[in-house]
């Protein structure tokens, strides 16, 4: 016999339904995104040739096994690879419109905090690269 005046919470039900949702939809945008965003990041760092070698090592190898763990779980169902390449699309287009990610100390808390300057932010374009111009004048007098 059913007991009609039982109260049972939806809370497990909800809970159930989310966490469903983020990993069949969520989990794979994040990783796609994270992925590109990732490779994208580590060959800015190559690029600018100042930063050593165990440094780039462990970030590529990072990204690459972020890479890897994001398609072997999507081995597991067909229905999350659109997402995968939605969030791999997402963070190319988010990376191409960076124009140069810089480490300025924070004024009140005294650390260096990234900021990113994007490509269509005419005013720190033009400060950052003055401040280029400055850093090459003193360290090359020639």
């Amino acid at each position: 016999m059913i007991d009609t005046s039982l109260v049972v919470s939806p809370f497990p039900g909800i809970f159930f339904h989310l966490k469903q949702t983020f990993w069949l939809y969520g989990w794979p945008f994040l990783i796609g995104f994270l992925t590109i965003a990732g490779y994208q990041i580590v060959g800015r760092v190559v690029i600018l040739g100042a930063v050593k070698w165990p440094t780039v090592f462990c970030l590529a190898s990072l990204v690459s096994m972020t890479s890897l763990f994001g398609w072997v779980t999507m081995v597991r169902r067909v229905e999350m690879i659109p997402f995968y390449g939605c969030g791999a699309g997402l963070a190319s287009a988010v990376m191409s419109r960076i124009y140069a990610i810089t480490m300025p100390v924070h004024p009140r808390l005294g650390v260096r905090t990234p900021k990113v300057i994007w490509r269509g932010n005419k005013e720190d374009i033009k400060r950052l690269q003055e401040v280029l111009r400055g850093s090459r004048s003193v360290s090359d007098p020639g």
